[in-house]
C-alpha cells in the first residue's frame, strides 16, 4: 500500500476526476477539495478523503493541504477574462503559495500544448502562461503536463444531430485519451526523474480536428457540420452566449498555433499513450465504422 496523499483540486471534472480514480487505484491515498463533499462522494464512491471548498477559500486550501505529498491541479476557468484570470492564474498561484507554506513534495498541473508567451493571444493562454509562471517561481517541485486535445472533448461540440467543427483547424493533432494521461499523471508520482518539467502528452497517432471529427461522427450517428469562427461569435453575441463567444475565441487560437514540442521525454519517463480514437470509440459507443 502507497502511503503518500495526493490531494486532487478539480478532482469531480472530466480531467481530474480519473486522475483521482487512478492514483487511489496505484494504491495513493486520495484527498479532494470539493464545494459539494456529497456530490463528490456520489461521483467517485467511497474510498476518498474530502475537505470542503474551494479555490477561493484559503482556509480550506490549507486544511486540504495539510499533510499531502503533492498536489494535482486540474482546473477549468472560463468562459470571461475574469473567470480565467481566477482559475487559470490566481488559484494556481494561492495553491503553490500554500504548498510552499506546507513543505508540499510536488504539484502536478494539467495545461496545454498551446501555452507559452508567444501564443499567449487569448484570455485563457495568457492566465495560464501567468499561472505557470507562479508555480515555477514558488519554490515547489512542480510537473506541468502540455497536453494535446482530448478524445473526451469530442462530444462536447455535439449539439442535436451533428458535431460542430469550428473554424479551419488544419493542424493534425495527437489525440489522447484521459484514461492513457490519468495513468501518466500518477506514475509521475511514483518517480523524481519527472520533477520540474514540462511534459508534452501527445497520443499515438495525428488527426486533424476534421478528421477526428469524421470517425467520432460514424460511430456516434452524428454529422460533422463546419462553422466558422466568426459565425459562432456572431451567435454568441446575438444570443447573450459567452459560452459560444469564448469557444469562438478559443477556436480561432488553435487556428494559429498547432503542436510544438517532443512527447519524447514523457513518453520514456511515463510509458506512451496506447489508446487510439477508434479504440476509444469502441468503449463508448455500440456502433462499428463502416470500413
Amino acid at each position: 500500500m502507497n502511503e503518500k496523499t495526493v490531494l486532487v483540486i478539480g478532482g469531480t471534472g472530466m480531467l481530474g476526476k480519473p486522475v483521482a480514480q487512478q492514483l487511489k487505484a496505484d494504491g495513493f491515498n486520495v484527498r479532494l477539495l470539493a464545494r459539494n463533499p456529497e456530490k463528490a462522494k456520489k461521483l467517485l464512491g467511497a474510498g476518498y478523503e474530502i475537505v470542503k471548498g474551494d479555490v477561493d477559500n484559503h482556509a480550506a486550501l490549507k486544511e486540504a493541504m495539510t499533510g499531502v505529498d503533492g498536489v494535482h491541479i486540474s482546473l477549468k476557468g472560463g468562459p470571461t477574462e475574469a473567470d480565467f484570470e481566477r482559475m487559470d492564474y490566481l488559484a494556481v498561484r494561492d495553491i503553490a503559495q500554500i504548498a510552499k507554506e506546507k513543505n508540499v513534495g510536488r504539484i502536478t498541473l494539467i495545461s496545454a500544448y498551446a501555452v507559452s508567451e508567444e501564443k499567449a493571444d487569448t484570455p485563457e493562454s495568457r492566465s495560464k502562461v501567468k499561472g505557470e509562471a507562479a508555480l515555477k517561481s514558488s519554490g515547489v517541485p512542480y510537473i506541468i503536463f502540455r497536453a494535446s486535445w482530448f478524445m473526451e472533448t469530442l462530444p462536447l461540440f455535439v449539439q442535436g444531430k451533428s458535431i460542430s467543427l469550428i473554424g479551419n483547424q488544419i493542424h493534425p493533432l495527437h489525440w489522447i485519451a484521459v484514461e492513457d494521461y490519468a495513468r501518466m499523471v500518477s506514475k509521475s508520482y511514483q518517480t523524481d526523474e519527472t520533477l520540474n518539467r514540462e511534459l508534452y502528452i501527445f497520443g499515438p497517432e495525428a488527426l486533424t480536428m476534421g478528421e477526428a471529427m469524421k470517425i467520432y461522427a460514424e460511430y456516434a450517428g452524428v454529422k460533422v457540420a463546419p462553422m466558422s469562427t466568426t459565425m459562432l461569435s456572431i451567435l454568441g453575441t446575438l444570443t447573450f452566449n459567452a459560452e459560444w463567444k469564448g469557444m469562438s475565441v478559443l477556436m480561432k487560437h488553435y487556428e494559429n498555433w498547432g503542436e510544438d514540442g517532443s512527447p519524447e521525454e514523457a513518453d520514456r519517463l511515463l510509458g506512451a499513450p496506447v489508446i487510439t480514437l477508434k479504440e476509444w470509440c469502441n468503449k463508448r459507443t455500440p456502433q462499428t465504422v463502416n470500413s
